[in-house]
């Protein structure tokens, strides 16, 4: 029999997310079992989220801080057989879920380095050959060209891509600094929004995995909730009722 510290074994499903606004985030989805949503409670997730009907974390608490309790909470209730998955990609469940968060606490190299330097090179080349920069970012275009910054992560959002790039300077890619590239193909910047210190590189490829190559695309149903008026919005937009008339006045009863 479950307890209060022990999740559950059926019924339900937590989804898991993550948006600008409410950080991480749970919503429950059928009969949650109550130790579940106790265990939810512990992790931290007791603010409630009305725009996605969801509970989050205290903003004040840190965002890494978050996914660390989020990752926690997902590997608590799959011992406990309550089933989990991402809000965002719900085919992503279970034991798949446990380890996207670990991925999100990475700080090693990306895999596909090597792709996105090349990536980066080809864009800033095609950019200064044809003048799509205008003149004040050609020299930070001409450093990746040349390779005295190194480009190892991109991810793109509309018209504009942000790159995670390396000093290489040094010979020691371990002592190296990072900045973050903000390119804008729509007014051709390129520019730096970031920077970490020499010895940090760590630190910035798990920033870098934990808020832009995540996935935070909101599913149909939920962009259909969010256009939706949440339920205070309606009730404070819903028109006043009219009083009640009043009632008869009450029978003086005869004296005796």
């Amino acid at each position: 029999m479950p307890t209060t510290t022990d999740p559950g074994t059926t019924g339900g499903l937590v989804a898991f997310g993550w948006d600008y606004d409410h950080g991480e985030f749970v919503v429950l989805n059928g009969q949650v079992p109550q130790p579940a949503r106790e265990a939810i409670y512990q992790a931290g997730f007791s603010r409630r989220g009305d725009a996605l009907d969801c509970w989050h974390q205290r903003r004040s608490v840190e965002p890494h801080e978050q996914i660390r309790r989020a990752g926690r909470l997902v590997d608590r209730l799959v011992a406990a057989r309550v089933p989990v998955a991402s809000w965002h990609r719900p085919e992503q469940a279970n034991g798949d879920l446990s380890e996207h968060y670990r991925w999100l606490q990475d700080e090693g190299p990306f895999p596909d380095a090597a792709r996105a330097a090349e990536a980066a090179w080809s864009i800033v080349c095609t950019a200064l050959a044809t003048e799509r920069l205008i003149p004040a970012d050609r020299g930070l275009a001409r450093a990746v060209l040349s390779g005295d910054i190194v480009v190892e992560a991109m991810q793109t959002f509309d018209d504009v891509g942000w790159w995670l790039a390396r000093s290489a300077a040094e010979e020691d890619d371990s002592l190296s600094s990072y900045v973050m590239l903000r390119h804008d193909t729509g007014n051709g910047h390129l520019g730096i929004t970031d920077h970490w210190a020499a010895g940090y590189g760590p630190q910035a490829r798990r920033d870098f995995r934990a808020t832009q190559l995540r996935d935070t695309t909101h599913p149909p149903a939920a962009r259909a909730q969010a256009a939706r008026p949440s339920r205070r919005a309606r009730m404070a937009a819903a028109p006043a009722l009219a009083p009640l008339p009043p009632g008869p006045a009450p029978r003086r009863s005869a004296s005796r």
